[in-house]
Formats: C-alpha cells, structure tokens, sequence
C-alpha cells in the first residue's frame, strides 16, 4: 500500500473509530435521560396523588383558599409530567429509539376522534372548532399514538395562541406533489400569528417564539420539534404559513403507498427498527402452492386469514404479487416457523413458503429478498393445512375414540352428538369430509344428508355414511342422496381410513 493509501486508510479509521464514540455518547445520553424521567416521574406522581387526596377532601375539609392554592400546585405538577415526558421523546427522537406502531388506517378517524376529545377545551374558551374531511382521503400507513400526539399538540397551540372567540378548523385532503400521492392536514387558526423571522426556527428545540410569549402563555418549545421528529418517521413533512394578527395554519404531509410500494416501505422500516432496537427481522413470502388456487378471491381469503392469525404488534402483512404474500415479523427463525405453524391451522389451501432472517442469515434488503425467494422456490418448504373431518354422530364415546384416533394420524377433527348440530358445524366450519352415522334422534343421517346437499355453501362436501343399517334399501337410497361412500358399522380402522383418503383423493382431483 502506498503513503497516500495508508493515509486515507488511517482517516477512514479515525472518521469510523469518531462516529462509533459519538453513537456511543448518544446512546449514553439517551439511557441518561431515560433514567433521569424515571427518577423524576416516580416522585412526581406521589405528590399528585397526595395533592389530589388532600383537594378531594378525603385528608379533611378545605377552605377555598387551601383549595385553590392546592389546585395551582397540581397544575403545574401536570406542566412538569408533560415537559418530562416531551424530554425524554424528544431524546427518544434524537437516538433513533422511538418506537413506531404503523398501521394501515384513515386519518379522518383520528381527527374525529381527536376533534371529539379536545373540543371542551376550545368550546371553553368560547372558540369555533371545526373540522373538514376530503372524501378522496385514502388509508396510509401511520402510528395512531403517534400522529394523535402530533394533532394534539397543534390543536393545543391553537388553543393557546388564539384570540377570544377566535376560529380553529381541521381539514384533511388528498394532493399529488412530483407524482407521488400525500394526504395533507391542515390546522389552522385566525389568532395573534406569528413573525416571519419566527417561523425559520419554530420547529427546533426549545424555540418556543420570544421570551415574553413564554412567560405569557407557557411552554418549553419543545412539541413542534418533537412533531416534526414525528411527522419526518412518516416520511412526511411540517411547515407554518402566519402572518401576525391574521392567525396561522400548521400543515403536514404522510405519503400514501401504492401496493408496489408498501412493500420495500415497511421492509426498509423494518430493517431500521431492527438495527436500532438489536432484534432480528424474518422475511416469510408465501406463494400459493396450485395454480387453479391463485384467483382473487383465494388470494384475499388468505390475507385476511394471515391478518386474523398473525397479530404481533410489529407484524406487519402485506400483498407482494399475484399469488403471493409476505409476513414481515419481529422474530428469528424459530419464531417464524411457529408463526408458519399457526397458520397451517388456519389456512385452507396448501401454500409454499421461504424464509429468511435479517441480520443472522441477511445484511440488508436485496439480500433478504433474495434469500426468501430462493427458499420459496426450492420447493422444499411446502405448508398443507390439515384437513378437516366433521363427525356426526349420536354415540358420544365412539365419536370422541374415533376424532382421538384420526388426530394422531394428522387430520383436524370436530364432532356433533346430533344432526341439527352437525348441520350448524358443517356450515360454520366447510369441512373436508363428513362422517355421518344414519341412526339418530330428531333429526336422522338422511335429512341432515339432504339438507347439507341442497345448501350451496355445503353441497360439495363428500359424506361418508357409516351405519349398522346396511340392507339393500338402505345403500339404494344412500346412493341416492349423493354419499361418497358407505362403511358398515362395526368397521375396521384401516378400512374406514383407506375410505377416508380415496374420497379426499377424488376430491382433490
């Protein structure tokens, strides 16, 4: 290596070995503040609690200046938990360590529902509050909690910097910006506004306009810079338009995701939680196994049937392409092989998957992807759901023998003491096969037949018809309802099972 390589090699080193320091620092920092907020809040909600005790006379009656020098005290101790819990997110922001719970939702709920808890405030202040929802506002992916916050601390702005009986509206509309779809929300108010040489620094920490305002109306400066924080995560941006005495409108944006991006969004944001956090990231793509099975309809019952199992808080599912689809989770592979497991339970048509483990099998996204695919089409991974047998049958002991017998040879079995309970099962639960004895009080193996094979949800499914009535006329009029097959009561095991697997062979085609 020459002089000048070894030179740059030696920056490079120093540069690496700097940046190491200052991350360790931040982290330092951050588990500092952490602490201190702990430390600080645990007090603070002992004397909240013992303030609130005393003012709500349970310590003893109060006289109306005990009360409102009490009731000052609690206020500013709310003033000190809210400037605690502002540090310690903002430091949270600054390290990368705030957690984001994304999901796939339309913030005109939450701006309802945030309208609805914080209109007493302005309806206090005899101030307008309304708000106007676009209609061509679609679902996107945000944190709630997050968001909420973000509108909160907007709306308590307004609130505060606003004149008596001033205005404050919300709306949220649907824009384009360089081809890419945004919502933008807007909270907008008609109160004392804000100077132009203001606005530049509104959103850093602790920029909280002038001195005076702050001794006036309060406040650390703390909320807009822990918004923007928020509202960048979102991949989205915050800006102020004021004017002094004319009022102001905060606006922010969050990016809509088409479904052919939705997909590198939440890996990316995945990937980045697991770096920050130290936890590891499994890939799982499933691909439906037949390609008579890879409709529309399949395609979405299986989503839904993912969405309904799959459940972790940073789980997240989603469509990749026709035929497939993706769960990204917060666990290793282990736990996604449990996840896969679940699922078997669950889903109906047999599915092929891949799996691969970010940072243990994968450094970063095109090496996951890749790694997942190859698994997925190796073949090798092949995920058939159990098949479900419903048993209907009067004989309760020899009904629960038989699903103990046909579990322990790999199928999923459900059972009815009567005909009318069969009927509800095999309707509710679209099992695999049927096993009907005939003999049975009220409702008997030939009407639940008939019923079954008139209803089109249950038409399909093949009845096996065991039974101790086997004369000529019982078999002609089995025939005749349509059953796939007839075992004769007592029966053997093998004979029943070798029944059982030629009928959902002929079903399967």
């Amino acid at each position: 290596m020459t002089d000048y390589g070894k030179e740059v090699q030696g920056l490079k080193d120093a540069l690496s070995k700097a940046n190491n320091e200052v991350e360790k620092l931040s982290r330092i920092k951050a588990d500092f503040i952490s602490v201190i907020s702990h430390e600080l809040r645990t007090p603070l909600t002992s004397i909240k609690e013992s303030i609130s005790l005393v003012l709500d006379g349970i310590a003893g009656p109060l006289n109306e200046e005990q009360k409102k020098f009490l009731t000052i005290a609690k206020n500013n101790i709310d003033r000190l938990a809210k400037l605690i819990i502002d540090i310690l997110d903002l430091s949270k922001l600054e390290s990368g360590r705030i957690t984001m719970r994304k999901r796939k939702l339309n913030i005109n709920e939450l701006i309802k529902e945030v309208y609805a808890s914080t209109k007493a405030s302005a309806e206090q202040k005899n101030m307008e509050f309304s708000i106007s929802l676009g209609e061509s506002v679609e679902p996107t992916w945000f944190d709630p909690d997050r968001i909420g916050q973000v509108l909160r601390n907007l709306i308590s702005n307004a609130i505060k910097f606003n004149k008596d009986n001033g205005k404050i509206k919300i709306s949220s509309l649907k824009e384009n910006i360089n081809d890419r779809d945004f919502i933008r929300i807007i909270v907008e108010d008609n109160g004392i506004g804000i100077p132009p040489q203001d606005t530049e620094n509104l959103f850093r920490n602790f920029s909280s306009l002038d001195a005076s305002m702050t001794r006036k109306y309060g406040g650390a400066g703390l909320g807009l810079a822990i918004s923007k924080g928020i509202i960048e995560l979102h991949g989205g941006d915050i800006w102020v338009i004021s004017e002094p005495d004319a009022g102001s409108k905060f606006i922010f944006t969050m990016p809509i995701y088409k479904k052919h991006e939705e997909f590198d969004f939440l890996l990316e944001e995945a990937i980045e939680r697991s770096r920050h956090n130290d936890i590891k990231i499994a890939l799982i793509v499933f691909k439906i196994k037949d390609a008579k099975d890879r409709i529309e309809n399949v395609i979405a019952e299986v989503e839904n049937t993912m969405k309904n199992t799959v459940r972790g808080p940073e789980d997240k599912i989603i469509r990749c392409k026709k035929g497939e689809c993706v769960i990204i989770a917060g666990t290793d592979r282990p736990g996604a092989m449990a996840i896969i497991k679940r699922l078997k339970d669950a889903i109906k048509v047999p599915l092929l998957f891949g799996v691969s483990v970010h940072p243990t099998e994968a450094i970063d996204k095109e090496e996951l992807i890749k790694k997942a695919e190859e698994d997925l089409e190796s073949g090798r991974n092949s995920m058939v759901p159990q098949k479900i047998l419903l048993i209907i049958d009067d004989e309760e002991a020899l009904a629960s023998m038989l699903s103990f017998r046909l579990k322990s040879l790999g199928f999923n079995t459900i059972a009815a003491s009567d005909g009318e309970e069969g009927i509800e099962l095999a309707k509710k639960n679209k099992p695999d096969l049927i096993l009907l004895d005939l003999m049975m009080p009220k409702v008997d193996g030939f009407e639940v037949s008939k019923r079954l094979k008139k209803d089109p949800d249950t038409r399909h499914i093949p009845i096996v018809v065991f039974s101790a009535l086997a004369n000529k006329n019982t078999k002609e009029s089995i025939e005749q309802l349509g059953a796939a097959g007839f075992i004769e009561k007592p029966f053997e095991p093998e004979d029943l099972l070798i029944k059982i697997e030629k009928v959902l062979e002929v079903k399967n085609g």
